[in-house]
């Protein structure tokens, strides 16, 4: 676990001496297809987390031979890169952090190894089949290989530390949109770097052809991360130099408009996580039944055809906000503004002949589905909740105030997935693995409320 606890202390330290020179950069390999960038200096500053408390416990938790943070010889007020590259049929991934004094992070990394630096040319590097690491005058290099192979691992460590690759990292467009925000972290991937393999299950189940996975590689990913208020928002966008799939984005978020600060302001507080969205449901429709056009899968498309016009009329009739909560798998709610689609699903549900295996039994105010979940339509929502309590008075529970921090999210913001980062503390804590660790990160807990993600 020595090892562990070493490579979480590159990720959260933070040193307050630092070198100008940004030579450590370029072992990120030219032709990474996804590189992350971590600003933690950035991180500190936009959530106002105690830095002495959070080295406190960090070391009360980990002990000084790890956490000895000021004599680490490491410089991470400047950013820390994440890469992956393709290698073959193989994904290599690394982080490169930069060294203010070499001396000091060899002898750090022995110490809190407890592991022994063999000497290189210009470097002196230690390697095992799980990960291995390198450190020179200007960067520290952990890599890793989905093949976990010692001496492949070792030739993987010399090819990045003497540069051996194609390209120049200043024309790589992935590593220029991560490095070039401004927030406390950044993420930038080309979905090339997914290999076959890893594609055909699941392809074969959509329906998915050659084409559809060449459409699906020329997509790019961007995540950006900010924190303010106690939340820290990240915002995900997509671009492709696809004209189809590009087009196919644009629709995308059309079918998806801003969400309104009311709509979320007035639902349910208390909640472990959730999600909004304002949604056009014609709009959305028109998307799902565009993917099964296209799909190559003749049986899928023959089954679903039937299918998804009962589908478009259910999903036309939503028109506005959709928001979530999720208390615990048992205990959820969701309600979507538009009109009342409550007979729609009852009727889909009678056709298909399922009411008597679903348990569909009429309630006051809606419906069961074999006592496990209900739903139905009060004061403008359509709700659907597998919570008894809540189906007993839906109006109430989707009336209580959110709290600020979301509700001022909402503004400018599409799709919103959140997480209540103390109540996600209690439910980890509650499983037993990951308490002990967790009790260091206690500063941070206590100023950052929730974790969002967002569409852009």
């Amino acid at each position: 676990m020595k090892r562990f606890y070493f490579l979480l202390a590159i990720v959260i330290a933070v040193i307050m001496s630092s070198c100008s020179n940004e030579d450590y950069k370029s072992y990120v390999p030219a032709d990474s297809k996804m590189v992350g960038k971590i600003d933690l200096k950035e991180f500190f500053v936009q959530t106002g987390v105690d830095q002495e408390k959070f080295f406190k416990d960090i070391v009360e938790q980990y002990g000084d031979d790890v956490a000895d943070f000021k004599n680490s010889g490491l410089d991470l007020t400047s950013p820390v890169y994440i890469f992956a590259r393709n290698s073959g049929s193989e994904i290599v991934y690394g982080i490169v952090a930069k060294v203010a004094d070499r001396a000091m992070a060899e002898n750090y990394y022995a110490k809190s190894s407890k592991k022994t630096l063999k000497k290189a040319a210009d470097y002196s590097y230690d390697v095992d089949a799980a990960a291995s690491v390198a450190i020179n005058d200007e960067a520290m290099l952990v890599v890793g290989k989905s093949n976990r192979d010692k001496d492949s691992m070792e030739k993987t460590l010399t090819r990045i530390m003497s540069k051996d690759f194609n390209g120049n990292l200043g024309e790589n467009r992935i590593f220029a949109q991560a490095d070039g925000s401004s927030s406390f972290a950044s993420f930038s991937a080309d979905m090339s770097i997914i290999p076959d393999e890893a594609l055909s299950g699941a392809g074969s189940m959509a329906g998915m052809s050659s084409k559809d996975f060449e459409e699906m590689r020329s997509i790019v990913l961007n995540l950006e991360g900010n924190a303010s208020g106690g939340v820290c928002d990240f915002v995900c966008s997509a671009k492709s130099d696809n004209k189809d799939v590009q087009e196919r984005i644009d629709k995308t978020n059309k079918a998806f408009g801003m969400i309104s600060e009311k709509a979320f302001s007035s639902f349910s507080s208390g909640d472990l996580c959730g999600f909004a969205m304002n949604t056009d449901g014609a709009r959305l429709a028109e998307l799902i039944k565009d993917a099964i056009d296209r799909s190559s899968n003749d049986q899928m498309k023959q089954m679903m055809g039937g299918f998804m016009e009962q589908l478009s009329t259910l999903l036309g009739k939503i028109r506005g906000n959709v928001v979530g909560v999720l208390n615990s798998p048992q205990d959820f709610i969701i309600k979507a503004e538009g009109k009342n689609i409550t007979p729609d699903i009852v009727g889909m549900i009678n056709e298909g002949g399922m009411a008597g295996a679903l348990g569909l039994a009429s309630t006051s105010n809606g419906y069961s589905i074999g006592g496990q979940a209900w739903f139905g339509y009060e004061d403008g929502n359509f709700y659907i909740t597998g919570n008894e309590n809540t189906a007993a008075q839906p109006s109430k529970v989707m009336g209580g105030p959110a709290p600020s921090a979301l509700t001022s999210l909402m503004k400018g913001r599409k799709s919103v997935i959140y997480g209540n980062v103390a109540r996600l503390k209690d439910m980890a804590a509650m499983s037993g693995e990951n308490s002990r660790d967790l009790k260091a990160f206690d500063a941070i807990f206590d100023k950052v409320q929730y974790v969002t993600l967002s569409y852009k």
